[in-house]
């Protein structure tokens, strides 16, 4: 493609700036000082070629310049000024031009906050921003077509979202916002000075983990609504990609909260900050790399830039692991107190845990990867496998969640330890033994039952002070297993996880209280954990427990399903026509709703588009995904030639000849009229009928066919004679008698429905999640301000 001069000299300005930039930095932290006003004018100047960069790219989709390969590909003269603010990161080039931008802007993070971190961290960060300039180098989104195009594709239908204006963006803030942890855990390891490390990072990890939690939120949000298919996650590869960095950064703020009050796992920490960064990185090799177009409906072809991100994760890569090794014994760190009813074991416990759990994703979603290397046959994961060890592993985490908010930071000295261990091993022994007998059929089930008694038992023997203030979450898990067993729940793991996900959030609730009103900023972790334990009952009965039904119901008439009445009126536009909406009624009792879920066929996707209607209630929803439109038949009828008769029944028709009315034009419609005139005889009565179609298009073209059947009685039955088609090639008419000849079958609407239990549980646990992380942030934020003076 050739090159557009102004968008391609602007990245070119932006590479050589960057460049100055991350040199200058560098000379400056080796104690240059000369070079300071240098780096600090370089760096103004490429984030001010990348903003000129991101402002011309949207100028030149707001003006329709077709002229360039990427806004031909991704819009089109139809589309809304909203949507085109999505088809900015549409493809790849806007993406990596939106992603380098916010590594801009957040560098300004490492030049305020920095601190003595500051040189180095931001040679690391110019570092980056060369791979994103240099794929912006060879995949340019300024590109021009051979010659310029009249309009564009389009942006592809699903796309055209609100939260797909707002998705990716927030997507690529905690992308880039990793690079943040990063460049202050190198530069700290290359200067071999960790005074301030935490205290300078610490926010900027939280808020990469909110921004990643956010972004992940939005995308589950947008294909339950959008896609139809009924869910929210599909454990997609894509998914997981940032899926994965945002559970090693919640692993990571457990960490920093641990290196905050004892000193212990700076060494962990620093790896896990790196190990974000480059999952983020490896993340974006898997999915624009084209190794799992086979695998992943989201992921990107092949673009040509695979050995840039190859090299982009090796050299972050080999950074991280030399500067890590040769570090290692000068990292100061005190050792980690195993007091096992303390908080700061449930936090290692739960970066234990979180982080096993993240791995074990990455493998799942990498066996594409694996496979192939190995010289097998590519295959990927299904989503059975990945529920498989997450409902345990969410188990483990709801437990640890139950106790964290009613431990605390002090040493606990057990007496009589080896007998209570005795005991405990005792139960162990009972416990198998149970199980045994029981007949539990998968290890699974056996592990969880083990953890979940000798827990018990634990807590109890070791700590039995710890109960009484259990005794109001223990209550909510015993009702809820009582209330899941009322309602029919009979798998094992089904009622552990709802037992102890609301014990979880009982306890959390009951913690959250007590900061209330005037320490709200110290409530962020409860409140997180406490919109964790309702998400997880959401996913797991809105997944689990959801039914579904198919009605076919035929155009004109309704059916029933779930004690919802729905009836199909027709479309609001052809099946071709873009966003084309069913008209449904939807009643339950006297409420009445009108109902416009979409189903068409998208030119720009060669298939069909399916667009659901959701019916909300406080605890559930009604889930209406239309499948397809089944055509109606006119049946065969009864052809007529001009001038010659036919007999049906006790009816002898001949067609004489064709009535052509006038046409009615009007400022919004245009009408045409054709009748057939048939002479008919019954019983020696001869009579005529005139039976007509008249046609109406409207303003956009759009044509409506109404029926003016006529009627014909004989032997005191009524019938109605339907003129169905003109055949006028052939001087004939065709004639549909209900009764006498074929009966006609309507357009019909096949249309999945299912219910929902508690998914809004889901978004509501999510929301308070989310607040709980900005508190979180905040706090945080505020301990990072006041630095000592040798900062």
């Amino acid at each position: 493609m050739a090159p557009n001069l102004p968008g391609d000299l602007l990245i070119f300005l932006a590479l050589g700036f960057n460049a100055v930039a991350g040199v200058a930095y560098l000379l400056l932290a080796r104690g240059r000082q000369s070079f300071d006003n240098l780096a600090r004018s370089a760096y103004h100047l490429f984030t001010i070629m990348t903003g000129l960069a991101v402002t011309y790219l949207f100028f030149l989709f707001f003006s329709h310049n077709y002229a360039i390969k990427y806004v031909y590909e991704y819009s089109e003269r139809a589309q809304s000024s909203f949507y085109i603010l999505s088809a900015f990161w549409g493809g790849q080039e806007g993406t990596y031009l939106l992603w380098l931008f916010f590594n801009a802007l957040f560098g300004y993070v490492i030049i305020k906050r920095g601190g003595l971190y500051r040189n180095y961290g931001m040679a690391v960060l110019s570092l980056v921003n060369l791979f994103f300039l240099a794929i912006l180098v060879k995949l340019s989104p300024f590109a021009l077509l051979p010659a310029p195009a009249p309009d564009g594709l389009g942006l592809n239908p699903l796309l055209r979202d609100p939260w797909m204006v707002v998705h990716p963006p927030v997507i690529f803030i905690g992308y880039a916002m990793a690079a943040i942890p990063f460049a202050f855990a190198m530069a700290a390891l290359i200067r071999n000075d960790f005074s301030s490390w935490l205290r300078r990072s610490f926010p900027w990890v939280v808020i990469t983990m909110l921004m990643l939690a956010a972004g992940n939120i939005l995308g589950g949000f947008w294909a339950y609504k959008t896609l139809g298919w009924g869910g929210f996650w599909a454990w997609d590869p894509v998914e997981n990609s940032s899926f994965i960095p945002w559970v090693m950064s919640l692993a990571l703020v457990h960490g920093l909260i641990i290196e905050r009050r004892s000193g212990a796992l700076r060494r962990v920490n620093l790896m896990l900050a790196s190990f974000v960064f480059l999952l983020v990185v490896y993340g974006t090799f898997l999915t624009r790399s084209g190794v799992l177009a086979d695998f992943s409906v989201h992921s990107f072809t092949d673009l040509g830039i695979n050995n840039l991100l190859i090299a982009f994760m090796l050299v972050s890569l080999v950074l991280t692991v030399v500067m890590v090794a040769l570090r290692w014994r000068s990292v100061p760190t005190a050792p980690l107190h195993y007091n096992y009813f303390g908080r700061e074991f449930t936090l290692f416990a739960g970066l234990v845990v979180l982080s096993i759990f993240g791995l074990i994703v990455l493998f799942w979603t990498s066996l594409p990867l694996l496979t192939k290397a190995v010289g097998a046959e590519p295959r990927a994961a299904d989503v059975a496998t990945y529920n498989q060890f997450a409902i345990p592993f969410v188990i483990l985490m709801a437990f640890l969640l139950t106790v964290s908010p009613m431990v605390q930071f002090v040493e606990y000295q057990v007496p009589n330890l080896w007998r209570k261990l005795a005991a405990v091993l005792a139960g162990a022994i009972v416990l198998a033994l149970g199980v045994f007998f029981l007949a539990l059929h998968t290890t699974i089930e056996f592990a969880v039952l083990l953890a979940a008694v000798l827990a018990g038992i634990t807590v109890y023997l070791f700590k039995p002070d710890l109960v009484r203030q259990l005794i109001p979450a223990l209550v909510v898990f015993v009702l809820t297993i009582v209330v899941s067993l009322l309602v029919g729940v009979r798998d094992y793991l089904f009622l552990l996880f709802f037992a102890t996900a609301l014990m979880a959030a009982t306890s959390n609730i009951i913690s959250l209280l007590g900061y209330l009103p005037n320490r709200w900023k110290l409530m962020g972790g409860q409140l997180t954990h406490f919109g964790f334990g309702i998400m997880v009952v959401g996913i797991l009965a809105s997944s689990a427990f959801t039914t579904s039904d198919k009605l076919i119901i035929p155009k004109g008439e309704s059916r029933e399903g779930y004690g919802l009445s729905v009836a199909y009126n027709g479309m609001a536009n052809d099946f071709r026509h873009p966003n084309n909406e069913l008209l449904l009624q939807v009643a339950h009792g006297r409420d009445t709703t009108q109902a416009r879920p979409q189903l068409y066929y998208s030119e720009r996707m060669q298939g069909t588009m399916r667009k659901p209607y959701i019916r909300r209630t406080p605890l559930m929803d009604y889930y209406m995904a239309p499948e397809q439109i089944k055509e109606g038949d006119e049946g065969s009828g009864i052809t007529l030639v001009k001038g010659e008769s036919q007999k049906i029944g006790n009816f002898e028709l001949t067609f004489r000849d064709y009535d052509m009315g006038s046409h009615g034009d009007t400022s919004q419609t245009s009408r045409f009229r054709v009748g057939a005139k048939i002479d008919v005889v019954a019983n020696g009565i001869s009579s005529s009928i005139e039976p007509a179609i008249e046609q109406e298009i409207d303003k956009d073209g759009k044509a409506t066919n109404i029926a003016s059947p006529a009627m014909i009685s004989s032997g005191g039955k009524t019938y109605f004679a339907e003129l169905i088609r003109v055949l006028a090639d052939q001087k004939a008419v065709v004639l549909n008698i209900p009764g006498l000849t074929d009966v006609a079958t309507p357009e019909t609407l096949v249309l999945d429905i299912s219910r929902k239990p508690l998914i809004n549980f889901v978004w509501g646990g999510a929301i308070l999640t989310l607040i709980g992380s900005i508190i979180t942030f905040i706090r945080r934020r505020e301990e990072s301000v006041v630095e000592p003076a040798s900062d």
